[in-house]
């Protein structure tokens, strides 16, 4: 089966992978005359890696003499919070509504507008709203914008909140129109 190629990202991750794999888990700093030396334990003894140079600035020798631990500190670290992200990831896959029953978001403003051309919805707007005759397209797409605060009608389509004022309109329309 193909795989697809590596990121150069994932690439390097890899290699510090094997590198940390390869390499032993115990590190030591020590003196030896005044001099720090970073030290690796394995099973077949402890090992002298690097010796810091005298002149060597105090930030830059602790960031070399820190690495090794830093370093398999980090990729554990990483790992742990990768696999507890997957574990949610899954979880929340499993707590989702199949893919049928997801829905695109409603058109809000197509939905006002063809309410808006609507003869029922304009006289409800007089009745209710005080909507001056004559009842024209211009002068309900005016009132609608007044009673809902909002600009233009493409707000409905992005602000939660003016989605819901309209839908609370658009309710009593409903309720209007049920009475007769």
């Amino acid at each position: 089966m193909n795989q697809p190629d590596l990121s150069p990202q994932q690439k390097r991750m890899n290699a510090i992978r094997n590198r940390i794999a390869l390499a032993a888990r115990d590190w030591g700093i020590q003196s030896d005359g005044g001099r720090l030396c970073l030290t690796a334990a394995t099973g077949e003894g402890s090992f002298l890696v690097a010796t810091i140079a005298d002149e060597a600035p105090i930030g830059e020798s602790e960031l070399v003499l820190s690495a090794p631990g830093d370093l398999i500190w980090l990729l554990e670290t990483y790992d742990a919070l990768a696999g507890r992200f997957r574990m949610l990831r899954a979880e929340l896959r499993r707590h989702a509504p199949p893919q049928q029953q997801r829905r695109e978001p409603k058109d809000y403003a197509a939905e006002c507008a063809m309410k808006c051309a609507e003869p029922a919805f304009k006289v409800f707007l007089e009745e209710c709203h005080g909507l001056a005759k004559p009842l024209t397209d211009d002068r309900v797409a005016t009132k609608v914008r007044s009673i809902l605060n909002i600009g233009s009608r493409a707000e409905l389509n992005n602000d939660p909140a003016a989605a819901e004022r309209w839908q609370k309109l658009r309710g009593h329309f409903d309720a209007w129109r049920r009475r007769g």
